[in-house]
């Protein structure tokens, strides 16, 4: 079946744009996994549709096991994936060494160019973008590829570093390079260690926001910080895609509310939710699970 013109379908209102991952977790007795799928794109894509309804995209490699939305119209999902049909996913094998998650990279997918596949114009447009990029796969210049009103970084993958052997290091990038502007930048602790000076960053984005796990978060904006409390799970399961849901619900609450506390206390709900649950079945289901929980914290 032909996808129809990119025309004829509803406007998107959110995209995801990097690669998804496949992960194979190793335990400490040695035992392998099967593969698990993440990525910021996906993550954040995920739970923009899950919380708001509205239709949304995502841009990435895919391989024969990938999740995909629906391409052909408005469906029933108002998820649409977009990718080389026969591009190389990228994979890493995970393991735990003192408390600290390790990676190795096992295949790696090609970049992602700026004419956004077959999404092309409908992606340019997007009102809100998650850019999310897994192992350097976006320029740091992507931000001029589009005009939307509100964009988020996610910069992970500009953090990551391959060793000789496939072990993945952390490394700030050339701050320098990354063209704005932002609206939100997302740090993880790991990634804001790795940064010696945070006032670059500052400048890059309106909101500067490092994540700290079950510590909270501290966003920065004009000059103030903001100490959001973390939500205290009912069970930590897997911590996997907490912080790119906690982006992508600041993203949304902060777009209808403009407070940065009202915003950070909804991701801090969504990220608590994420963390109670395995992988992708971690995201929030809905709008209403988050304020449910929320209401159990006032």
């Amino acid at each position: 079946m032909t996808a129809p013109s990119q025309e004829k379908l509803p406007p998107v209102r959110y995209l995801g744009i990097g690669h998804q991952s496949q992960d194979i977790h190793i335990t400490a007795n040695g035992e392998r996994s099967d593969a698990e799928h993440g990525g910021a794109s996906l993550y954040t894509a995920l739970t923009a549709w899950l919380l708001t309804g509205e239709r949304v995209a995502v841009v990435s490699a895919t391989g024969p096991d990938a999740i995909t939305g629906d391409n052909q119209g408005p469906g029933s999902t108002g998820l649409e994936t977009y990718a080389a049909p026969d591009g190389e996913q990228t994979r890493f094998v995970d393991w735990r060494e003192d408390d600290t998650r390790r990676q190795r990279l096992i295949s790696r997918a090609p970049a992602i160019d700026g004419s956004l596949g077959m999404l092309g114009q409908r992606g340019r447009n997007a009102s809100t973008i998650f850019v999310g990029p897994l192992l350097n796969e976006l320029p740091l210049n992507c931000r001029s590829w589009f005009w939307a009103d509100f964009a988020c970084l996610i910069p992970q993958g500009w953090f990551r570093v391959v060793g000789a052997d496939g072990v993945i290091t952390l490394a700030a990038p050339d701050v320098a390079r990354i063209i704005g502007p932002w609206d939100l930048v997302v740090l993880s602790h790991e990634e804001a260690d790795a940064v010696t000076d945070l006032d670059p960053w500052k400048q890059l984005t309106r909101m500067l926001a490092v994540t700290r796990g079950s510590r909270g978060a501290t966003v920065y904006s004009e000059g103030q910080e903001h100490e959001i409390a973390a939500i205290k799970p009912p069970a930590v399961v897997d911590t996997t895609g907490a912080g790119d849901v906690w982006s992508a619900a600041f993203t949304i609450r902060y777009n209808e509310t403009r407070s940065i506390p009202e915003s950070g206390c909804f991701a801090a709900a969504a990220a608590a939710i994420c963390v109670s649950r395995t992988g992708l079945r971690g995201v929030p289901e809905s709008r209403q699970e988050v304020d449910e929980l929320l209401a159990t914290t006032r």
